[in-house]
């Protein structure tokens, strides 16, 4: 959400499509035609090329969107350069024979894909893991230049946790196994677990809408929203647009949230839609943000206050937290970093733009330690009854929009429940695998390409261990 500064949470892979003036190509017998592949992202996700006389076009199959356009494509006898500026990505390969192009597609991370011509994607074999050990731990973090890096996975063979680095890069402090990691986005399902609480308890339904909650004698949802429902929202099908822009608000404790999280929610509601009600996915940090002030306004209570009520003290998460953690004047736990003039620099809580605006809570502020988060990821993996009912486990993991983001989670082709999360200062990713009864995270006190890269090879070698 460029809100300021560093305002916005980490969006997933091909999530917008918006229409911007396509270059036209120069001649070129080679690329034409329509070409498949599949991305790597933690969740594997179908995307398409589609490269005709009017430009190259991107889809993103599994999240249902429109052809987003490709604003600088370059084709130079074999090799293609494409920039998607609407989605901050590109994509830079080459042929490799008349039926592949092998390349790297960019966005925050760098990920290796094959694209191959026609509609069906190659099925790309799962990469063999080296298990993650300390040592592989470190030469991980230190390759990538990164403060910090922490993993923890669980599964019936036991769990572990692993930690390597500086708290911040101006202190020789190391991180502890118990340290608390930033974990942005990821808060979107645990925002959803909330809502499925609500949602038993019959304070709020999955088809209540926003204009239902929202409307009262001095505010009127617009048209364009009003009958957007909780499950549009939490799905990203309401059509909203990502994020609010050039509006400031303060990232700093708040002692009651709701009025700076309304007056947000109507100024996301303000904007012009992105798409139709139910159209297409379009990742929106803006529809959490809408959720949770729906929320607020049935129970009468701070987002805040309901999820550590409602989901963490149940399920037994004891030391989670809101906005960055630690201490402004002590380095008690890592502090996120920002790439300034080449450096690292650490951001210490307590400063402004040292996270995303409170306001945005249900769409990612939540810090805890790597042990909680496994005792988070093991509810939805084990998915006790005491807590939900099981078609509510159910709806919570199942797209609802025949995509492949169910209620804060993207689902894996394998079954598997995958997402990241940033504020810009820190990044993580989380898998809950079924199949294999493995749950793993991964985190780093930095955002960089090469800190979000180690985070995700990081994550799949804790899987790794996990499986033994």
């Amino acid at each position: 959400m460029n809100i300021t500064r560093r305002g916005h949470l980490h969006a997933l892979t091909a999530t917008l499509g918006l229409a911007l003036a396509r270059p036209a190509l120069a001649a070129n017998d080679a690329f034409p035609g329509t070409w498949t592949g599949v991305l790597d992202v933690g969740a594997q996700l179908t995307l398409r090329l589609v490269i005709d006389p009017d430009g190259v076009g991107l889809i993103s199959v599994d999240q249902g969107s429109g052809r987003i356009p490709g604003t600088e494509v370059v084709l130079d006898d074999r090799r293609i350069r494409v920039v998607f500026k609407a989605i901050g990505a590109t994509f830079e390969g080459a042929l490799t024979d008349e039926r592949h192009i092998d390349g790297v597609f960019t966005q925050g991370g760098a990920h290796e894909i094959r694209f191959t011509r026609g509609l069906v994607a190659e099925a790309a074999p799962e990469p063999a893991r080296l298990p993650l050990t300390p040592d592989r731990l470190e030469q991980t973090r230190a390759a990538a230049g990164a403060p910090a890096i922490g993993a923890a996975w669980s599964s019936v063979k036991g769990s572990a946790t692993l930690v390597a680095g500086l708290r911040s890069t101006q202190a020789s402090i190391t991180v502890k196994p118990k340290d608390q990691w930033h974990w942005g986005s990821i808060t979107k399902s645990m925002t959803a677990t909330l809502c499925a609480r609500l949602a038993e308890a019959g304070g709020i339904g999955w088809d209540t809408t926003i204009g239902q909650v929202l409307d009262g004698p001095d505010y009127q949802t617009p048209a364009a929203f009003r009958d957007a429902t909780l499950l549009h929202l939490l799905s990203h099908r309401a059509g909203l647009q990502p994020n609010v822009i050039g509006m400031e608000f303060s990232s700093l404790l708040l002692g009651d949230p709701r009025a700076d999280r309304l007056k947000f929610a109507r100024a996301a509601l303000a904007l012009k839609p992105a798409a139709a009600l139910g159209a297409r996915m379009i990742y929106s940090n803006n529809g959490y943000v809408i959720a949770g002030a729906m929320l607020e306004k049935v129970t009468g209570r701070p987002w805040e206050a309901l999820i550590q009520a409602e989901v963490f003290a149940p399920l037994g998460v004891k030391h989670a937290g809101q906005g960055p953690p630690g201490s402004a004047r002590r380095i008690d736990q890592p502090f996120g970093h920002t790439m300034t003039a080449g450096k690292l620099i650490p951001d210490p809580p307590g400063q402004p733009g040292s996270d995303n605006p409170v306001a945005i809570g249900p769409a990612g502020r939540v810090h805890m330690p790597l042990a909680d988060m496994l005792t988070y990821l093991r509810a939805h993996r084990d998915r006790p009854a005491r807590f939900l009912k099981p078609e509510t486990w159910t709806r919570l993991h199942t797209p609802a929009f025949g995509d492949a983001y169910a209620l804060g989670w993207l689902v894996r082709k394998d079954g598997g429940l995958w997402h990241n999360g940033s504020n810009t200062m820190w990044y993580g990713e989380v898998l809950v695998d079924p199949k294999t009864g493995v749950v793993c995270a991964a985190c780093a006190n930095d955002a960089s390409a090469g800190a979000k890269k180690a985070v995700a090879e990081v994550l799949m070698a804790a899987r790794a261990a996990a499986l033994g």
